[in-house]
């Protein structure tokens, strides 16, 4: 029983010091001011479609709802600039086929329509890993590229805007760049969350009034009632 009970804490001791070196091995991330005005939206399409269209796809999003979302405010003709021979109500889709992908980095890169909403952080994780490739200081990553804020540090995807070997006086333009289509995949990944604030301080102020209202109108009832 005795033999049972400390193997039993050994347990407990390794998963805590496994716990503990993940820890140690997690990067807190970069902060960053999502913004999600029209023209950092405009820019932040324009970086997706230059750079990140290559290998991925927005599958939740239509070449139309560009024109339709008021927030980014496309024209008809900058929107077929970007389509290209794409249909209106299609999604935005790369043209990197799944078996090209494979070849090519060994894993199909994901849909980013919910990205933003499904990893922890949101758009700064967006940015952190878009500024987060760097030379692997240990020399580890051999197949794939090394990034200090992905899970492992390990990433198939290569450095999409040239981080790693940046000089100096192009690194302010890069971080609006990563800032820029941060935030465009933040709004993508919920393009309705604008409106639904604007309705929700409406919804508020009505609720602080109507509670006024019934609060005077309580008074009125029991005025003439002795307590």
């Amino acid at each position: 029983m005795k033999k049972i009970i400390m193997s039993f804490v050994l347990l407990l001791a390794m998963g805590g010091a496994s716990g503990l070196s993940q820890a140690e091995e997690s990067v807190a991330l970069k902060s960053v001011d999502i913004s999600l005005d029209r023209a950092t939206l405009q820019k932040g399409l324009h970086v997706f479609t230059d750079v990140c269209m290559g290998c991925h796809s927005l599958r939740y999003i239509t070449w139309k709802d560009l024109m339709d979302y008021p927030e980014i405010g496309l024209k008809r003709e900058a929107v077929d600039e970007l389509r290209e021979d794409a249909p209106l109500n299609a999604p935005i889709k790369t043209s990197l086929s799944e078996a090209e992908a494979k070849e090519n980095y060994g894993i199909v890169p994901p849909d980013l329509s919910l990205m933003a909403r499904a990893r922890e952080g949101k758009g700064a994780y967006i940015y952190s890993l878009l500024t987060g490739f760097a030379h692997d200081p240990k020399g580890r990553v051999e197949d794939g590229n090394y990034n200090i804020y992905f899970p492992g540090h390990r990433i198939a995807m290569g450095d999409p805007l040239g981080w790693l070997d940046h000089e100096p006086e192009d690194e302010q333009d890069l971080k609006q760049q990563a800032r820029a289509v941060a935030s465009f995949l933040t709004f993508v990944s919920d393009p309705h969350q604008l409106e639904r604030q604007a309705i929700g301080k409406w919804v508020i102020i009505f609720l602080i009034v109507l509670t006024l209202v019934l609060w005077l109108l309580k008074r009125a009832v029991w005025s003439d009632v002795e307590h």
